[in-house]
């Protein structure tokens, strides 16, 4: 048996996703009114069995790559972004750990996980995430292992989830930090937990606070996690977090990228079926005669030409950076550039649906600006794509400090 995903299994992965996604389409829009994680998809997620997408075979997954991966998530959101954005951190999750773990710990947590266990992975601080230091601390225990302590403020999927992972900085006995930056870095590590919280989001030792309240991505449900004594086991300790997870956090980047290409996909979908029947009466002034189809009126057609376009470069980039890194192109650039290089694909779609909505809601007029209209909340949703790793401006200063280096200047 191939240790691949076949064509024939990417193609009824698929057909899951596409019925998941009809479902996630049809009961976005009320878990975006009331900001709240729509907990009816948990056992729907389980069922359909893409939980396992891209856990290796060997440890009873489906096998999915980088690029099939894409796809099945790039085909949920087209359903609905938000909702998808938070099992999107489970396949983020999946994909960095199977690339850190030892094999016992894979064959154990990869192996719950194609069960039906659901991962999730809060990192961001007050000033932490994927480029800043934790300040949350893990305090060696005489019993071994260690206790957490602090707070993670994007707990994307907890509400769901059955295991957690999290960096955190080693301290001594007595829960002091290390004194200098370089020692801070030595000492931040990855680890991996079971995670069990009640109905009212207590555990022992965490806890869940309800405090997600944002602009858009009501339905993620991304609410803060406390870490009060949380203890972890030897066997929880992953890797060290600089060295390791920035070898593979393409993971992230590519997955956030094609969160945003499948609401380009339905930012399209949405636009055409309200511009191919629109007309226009004479109140359009000089531009349309009365009862003007507007499919026929020239900036209209223009606009639906360009947001095409921008969809299907989006296409291109997202799926051709993660096909590169498949082939192993990404040997050919140098290692301080790999991982802005791959977000190159996040930051060019999210410019794209962010250019998208806007040019959505003016084609279609004032309609689409009313609470609920579907424009007006792939608007607000499409504005996480500005933060998520890395964002343009991050992006850019990797790649400028690195092309500016005196050595670089030298050669």
């Amino acid at each position: 048996m191939s240790d691949k995903m076949t064509e024939a299994e990417f193609e009824a992965a698929f057909a899951k996703a596409t019925e998941l996604s009809d479902y996630f389409r049809e009961i976005g829009p009320e878990h975006d009114r009331k900001n709240t994680f729509a907990k009816s998809t948990i056992t729907k997620f389980k069922k359909s069995g893409l939980g396992a997408l891209n856990v290796p075979k060997e440890y009873g997954g489906m096998g999915a790559d980088i690029l099939q991966t894409s796809k099945i998530v790039s085909e949920l959101s087209r359903g609905d972004s938000a909702i998808t954005l938070a099992y999107n951190m489970h396949y983020i999750m999946v994909g960095i750990t199977m690339g850190l773990m030892s094999d016992v710990q894979n064959k154990e947590w990869l192996g719950r996980v194609a069960a039906g266990d659901i991962m999730f992975g809060p990192f961001s601080e007050q000033r932490a995430g994927f480029s800043g230091l934790a300040d949350m601390t893990a305090v060696p225990q005489p019993e071994g292992g260690w206790r957490l302590y602090g707070k993670k403020v994007w707990g994307t999927l907890c509400e769901a989830a059955n295991i957690v992972t999290t960096n955190a900085t080693i301290t001594d006995a007595d829960g002091n930090l290390p004194d200098t930056f370089e020692e801070r870095v030595e000492k931040e590590s990855f680890f991996i937990a079971n995670f069990k919280v009640d109905s009212k989001g207590q555990g022992d030792g965490i806890r869940i606070e309800k405090t997600w309240d944002a602009l858009g991505m009501h339905a993620t449900g991304t609410q803060t996690i406390h870490f009060e004594g949380f203890y972890v086991p030897e066997d929880g300790f992953i890797c060290e977090w600089r060295s390791g997870a920035f070898g593979v956090l393409e993971w992230a980047s590519l997955m956030f990228a094609s969160i945003y290409l499948g609401m380009q996909y339905r930012v399209l979908e949405e636009a055409r079926a309200v511009l191919s029947k629109k007309t226009l009466g004479a109140t359009f002034g000089a531009i349309a005669a009365a009862e003007t189809k507007v499919s026929n009126v020239g900036h209209i057609v223009d606009g639906i030409g360009d947001m095409a376009s921008r969809v299907e470069l989006s296409r291109r980039v997202v799926y051709r950076t993660c096909q590169e890194l498949i082939d192993g192109y990404d040997d050919n650039w140098p290692v301080e550039l790999r991982f802005p290089y791959i977000g190159l694909a996040k930051t060019f779609t999210a410019e794209n649906v962010m250019h998208m909505t806007k040019r959505a809601m003016s084609l279609v007029g004032g309609s689409s600006f009313k609470k609920g209209a579907i424009f007006e909340r792939l608007y607000r949703d499409s504005a996480a794509s500005m933060f998520q790793p890395l964002n343009a401006d991050q992006s850019c200063t990797y790649i400028g400090e690195q092309l500016l280096a005196p050595e670089e200047l030298n050669d």
